[in-house]
């Protein structure tokens, strides 16, 4: 085994030994955030479309009335032993785990189009506008940049709901379910029939069971969502791929190539590309947290039933159940996806040693 694969093992293993502190803060904060909040169990008894033995079940199983140290060993306990509680308002007397398995893939469908669409379109605008310094293709695409960068997600989206949704109807109910638009219609509300085995994943069940309108469904409710948070995400990879080429193309070897009657195609691919990718690459393999957040705000904006979606609805009606569930599920992600980027860096830019 060679010293720098000697390295990254011991790396890996030490990032994942640090991940356990910084999750156990996290539960130390999602504990006392839960305590602070409007609905705490102790001091408030919530009454109206909350069912009451739920209620006072979870407030038995959570130790409300016991020691503030007991109650926190009883959450560090029932954490770890994957009883992450039941939802006593958005979907009351079910699972945390159970909603969070059934709201990810939502979200995974819609960040996954942009994680894979963005790089391949902000790269080339970045090399495009790196080609064509300071005339009229250059100064569109770094006006574009500039749009995404200096309007935030939330705002975007609204735009695009306001001006498109609406003149275009069919984009306007997010991800809710068939039944629900087309009520005459004797479908189900899932693409897998009765004992079939789901993924989770709409479209990927869609296309295994052959449910057409399932697929056109999902499809259509993915477009501006998906769109909006690609127009988003194009801007910092666009202006770091500009700013490379320019750095790389005024370099000697490049000037060499082009010297030697090397095509400019040849050149920009095969010479400048080459070496200009690699600070895009950390921009890139990094993103998947700021989609992650992203997602958040554009679930809201249009009613998709998503990640962000459920975890806005548990904020403002005061399931913090959820809220602690939904809030340490998406730091484990983000603490995975960081270490999974940081390997993949060594993999794209040999020279990282560890």
């Amino acid at each position: 085994m060679s010293r720098q694969a000697k390295n990254m093992i011991k790396y890996v293993i030490k990032r994942i030994l640090l991940m356990f502190p910084i999750l156990i803060a996290v539960l130390i904060f999602t504990w006392i955030l839960s305590h602070m909040m409007a609905v705490n169990p102790i001091m408030n008894r919530i009454s109206g479309g909350i069912d009451r033995q739920l209620y006072e079940r979870e407030l038995r199983r959570s130790g409300a009335f016991s020691p503030w140290f007991i109650q926190f060993f009883l959450y560090l306990r029932n954490f770890f032993s994957g009883d992450w509680g039941n939802s006593f308002i958005i979907l009351p007397g079910k699972p945390v785990i159970n909603v969070i398995a059934e709201i990810f893939p939502k979200t995974i469908e819609l960040m996954i189009f942009s994680i894979i669409i963005v790089p391949f379109i902000a790269i080339k605008l970045g090399v495009t506008s790196a080609k064509n310094k300071d005339n009229s293709k250059d100064t569109l695409i770094r006006g574009i940049a500039i749009l995404g960068a200096g309007f935030p997600v939330f705002y975007i989206a609204t735009l695009i709901q306001l001006f498109i949704g609406i003149n275009l109807k069919t984009f306007t109910y997010g991800l809710i379910d068939l039944d629900v638009l087309y009520p005459n219609n004797p479908i189900f509300i899932t693409p897998v029939p009765a004992g079939g085995i789901g993924t989770g994943f709409r479209l990927i069940d869609s296309i295994f069971y052959n449910k057409q309108i399932y697929l056109w469904d999902t499809l259509i409710h993915l477009l501006l969502p998906v769109f909006c948070m690609i127009f988003v995400s194009l801007s910092g990879i666009t202006r770091q791929t500009r700013s490379s080429m320019l750095s790389v193309l005024d370099q000697d070897y490049v000037r060499t190539a082009r010297a030697k009657g090397v095509k400019e195609k040849d050149v920009v691919n095969k010479h400048a590309l080459r070496n200009a990718i690699l600070p895009t690459s950390h921009l890139i393999i990094g993103g998947t947290a700021g989609a992650l957040l992203g997602s958040l705000f554009v679930e809201v904006i249009f009613n998709y039933t998503g990640f962000g979606y459920y975890m806005y609805q548990a904020i403002i009606l005061g399931d913090y159940l959820v809220i602690n569930g939904l809030l340490v599920f998406s730091t484990i992600m983000i603490i995975s996806g960081t270490l999974i980027a940081d390997v993949a860096y060594t993999i794209v830019d040999p020279r990282i040693i560890y």
